[in-house]
């Protein structure tokens, strides 16, 4: 078991969390029969992880610090090393943790055979590596203005004073540290004021809830004294702008300060912690310190002694927050002379910092909305980090692979589509969307919900796109990149680290892991090749045919499993039911190619009431006629003629809204048909009328005059008694001619019943 005290930030523990410059106790433990390593911080398990070291540890020496790396070194303060032969129980490693017992290892004890080289050692009691300073710290600042009283606590990771508690504490303080002349002694600015609001008063604009310790006859100063004092004797408002007041900082717990922008990835030398004597000072937990220097705040190497950097003069005076640097060494392979912006900021990993050093929520950075009292979580929201070499008109590989095809994902939402007859051709309005991953890029700043990662227009101008060409359509029309198109980034793996460039808190992911999306609406006419053959009950097939034209096969292909076609549109069209809609891929071209298929079902409705019913009536009316009296020749024949002209106005009417096609469509043949049938009842008609009423023409001498006479042969009716019309007048017919009749009514009939089984069964069947 060994019990170390480095002086630096170790680890976060599940039940506690470490700090700088105060004592911890690790024990790691390794239990070889079930081969199980376990972690221990001040006492509470940290973590257990299985491993098999395979080998028996064994060794008569042993060696601390000076690792073959500077990060396998160790760096602090060290009370003790002890290991036992035996694994500790939990119970064992608490009482140790809490210096109630302080045991020797049994294996390796501290206190006996070590060779001290290069070490300062001194004596600590033992209780003294348990104590935990329960009293807050304060920093002191004089005679300050109160917008620059807000920043320094803020930026300290604390806050202004609030309550008389807090008050009373400080004036307890101040009394022993501060003669009666100093501004520290009772004058103190507080966190309350009423500059929003006269009357309301707020801590960081929140009101406040309970009752406020106002001196006597407090508060008295109306709408020009809006800020809170703390006196002796209570709390006061006065003047925000025109009173220099004492500010103090109380800090309960160490507050660990990040210094960004330096490129650093060993957090020894990143991390920092603030103390204040006389004057305040930024100590690192490795060799960096920033103080000031000549009344200017200098960051320094205190190992070699050497200044790095001094920090241009800004308001208000103090390193905390983004300020600009002189560099004096090589900073991020910039060279010395030039200025370099960085963050020394307060705030934890999960916050972002503001230019003012004050902290929000990492989440809130680049979310289009302001939280940041000086607005800059939405400054430099640069989301694509771009290589030097980068080439925009170059497509990506996949992996990294120089013989494998990119795959880009197509995705397809239809929202209206409208299909017209006449012209063939499908007009569909959808929107298009290309995903892919370009891992040439990194990216930064991106959030989970992806409408929060639209790219601006200069960043997609440098940005490598897919285009894609709609093959049967009018003219050459691809895929645009206009002001129509959004193209964002989709985050779909966790971050893999932060910009050690960066003076922010940015974090970074994989190109390779999180993809990029143009999305576009386009409205395009796509041609098809209709068969209208079985018109009106005919089932259509419509195409939109989708080729990449931005490189061959060999680097660009659509991604067969994740492309997918959506219709959101109505499934009744006009003149068609569309059905599910398919993608369909394939292509033996160079390019890589799709098809998506769109089924329609033609909805006959409109034909059978506007074509077949009127039509059919017609043949009905056609067909009485052959039951009118065979004497009324005139009515039948002009009636017959009558319906023959009507199916044909139909016929022609019904053409003309068909495309021209060089083959018969069956609504063609059905209207044919009844043409057809219409000119066999009036053919009948004829018939009939012959059959029944034959004359014979005789022309006889009458006397010699040159007169002649036609002589009509009249059958009786009345046992061979002329009728009531009388001689030269139309008989009742005869059973020859009552046969001819019927044989004809019989012939329409079955002709039209022979043709409608043959017609539908035909439909039917397709």
């Amino acid at each position: 078991m060994d019990k170390v005290t480095p002086g630096g930030r170790l680890m976060k523990s599940s039940a506690d969390v470490t700090f700088t410059y105060r004592w911890h106790h690790l024990c790691f433990t390794y239990d070889h029969q079930r081969h199980l390593i376990g972690t221990y911080v001040d006492g509470h398990l940290n973590n257990h992880q299985e491993y098999d070291i395979v080998r028996h540890m064994s060794g008569d020496r042993a060696k601390l610090g000076q690792g073959a790396g500077i990060q396998r070194s160790f760096s602090g303060d060290l009370s003790q090393v002890n290991v036992w032969d035996t694994v500790l129980s939990d119970a064992e490693i608490r009482e140790i943790a809490q210096c109630r017992s302080d045991p020797q290892g049994n294996y390796l004890s501290w206190e006996v055979g070590w060779t001290l080289n290069n070490v300062t050692s001194r004596e600590v009691p033992l209780a003294n590596l348990c104590q935990r300073e329960v009293d807050p710290a304060y920093f002191w600042f004089p005679s300050t203005p109160y917008d620059t009283a807000q920043y320094l606590c803020r930026a300290l990771g604390t806050h202004l004073p609030s309550t008389m508690a807090e008050l009373l504490a400080i004036h307890n303080v101040s009394e022993v540290k501060f003669p009666r002349e100093h501004s520290c002694y009772t004058d103190f600015w507080l966190a309350m004021n009423d500059i929003d609001e006269e009357g309301v008063w707020k801590i960081d604009g929140v009101p406040v809830t309970g009752e406020i310790s106002w001196a006597p006859q407090e508060p008295n100063g109306l709408h020009y004294e809006n800020c809170a004092a703390g006196v002796r004797i209570g709390m006061g408002d006065v003047d925000c702008e025109a009173n220099l007041k004492c500010v103090v900082c109380p800090v309960k717990e160490q507050t660990r300060f990040s210094f960004l922008g330096t490129c650093e990835t060993e957090l020894r030398n990143v991390y920092l912690t603030a103390f204040q004597d006389n004057e305040t000072v930024f100590v690192g937990y490795g060799a960096y310190h920033i103080k000031r220097q000549e009344g200017v705040w200098t960051w320094v190497n205190a190992v070699n002694n050497r200044t790095i950097a001094r920090m241009e003069e800004s308001v208000p005076d103090f390193p905390m927050g983004r300020r600009w640097w002189n560099l004096q060494e090589p900073v991020c392979g910039q060279k010395p002379g030039g200025r370099r912006l960085l963050l020394l900021s307060p705030c934890g990993t999960d916050d972002f910092t503001c230019d003012d050093a004050t902290c929000i929520p990492l989440d809130n950075r680049c979310d289009l909305r302001y939280d940041c009292r000086d607005n800059t979580d939405e400054l430099e929201c640069e989301m694509v980090a771009f290589p030097r070499d980068y080439q925009s008109h170059l497509p990506p590989r996949a992996g990294g692979l120089e013989d494998k095809s990119l795959p880009i994902i197509l995705t397809i939402n239809v929202e209206s589509m409208t299909v017209m007859t006449m012209e063939m051709t499908m007009e569909v309005s959808y929107q298009l969307e290309l995903t892919w991953v370009d891992n040439r890029v990194l990216y930064q700043n991106l959030k989970v919900e992806n409408t929060l990662n639209i790219l601006p227009a200069r960043t997609v101008a440098r940005l490598w796109t897919p285009q894609v060409s709609f093959i049967n359509t009018i003219g050459n029309q691809h895929t645009l990149m206009d002001v129509d198109t959004i193209m964002l980034v989709d985050r779909r793996a966790d971050s893999i680290g932060r910009n050690e460039t960066a003076p922010a808190e940015v974090e970074v992911y994989s190109g390779e892991k999180n993809t990029l999306t143009t999305r576009r609406k386009y409205g395009t006419v796509f041609m098809c090749d209709l068969d209208l053959a079985l018109y009106p009950f005919d089932a259509q097939e419509c195409f939109m045919h989708l080729r990449i034209t931005s490189a061959t096969k060999s680097f660009l292909v659509f991604n067969t499993f994740a492309s997918s076609v959506n219709n959101s549109a109505s499934n009744l069209l006009l003149e068609y039911a569309v059905g599910d809609l398919v993608l369909e891929h394939g292509g033996s071209g160079m390019f890589s190619e799709v098809w998506v298929r769109v089924p329609l079902t033609r909805r006959y409705g409109y034909a059978i009431l506007n074509i077949y019913i009127p039509s059919l009536v017609l043949l009905v009316v056609s067909y009485v006629t052959l039951f009118i009296r065979p004497a009324v020749f005139d009515v039948r024949i002009m009636s017959a003629l009558t319906v023959q002209l009507v199916i044909a106005t139909l016929f022609s009417q019904v053409s003309g809204s068909l495309p021209k096609t060089s083959y018969f469509k069956m609504v063609d043949v059905w209207l044919i048909f009844c043409i057809s049938i219409t000119f066999l009842t009036i053919i009948f008609h004829v018939v009939v009328d012959n059959i029944l009423y034959r004359t014979e023409g005789a022309t006889l001498a009458h006397n010699g005059l040159g007169m002649h006479q036609t002589k009509v042969w009249v059958r009786p009716v009345n046992k061979g008694k002329p009728d009531k019309i009388g001689v030269g007048k139309w008989a009742r017919p005869g059973w020859l001619e009552n046969r001819v009749v019927v044989v004809t009514k019989v012939l329409v009939a079955a002709v039209f019943f022979l043709f409608n089984i043959c017609y539908w069964g035909y439909i039917l069947a397709k």
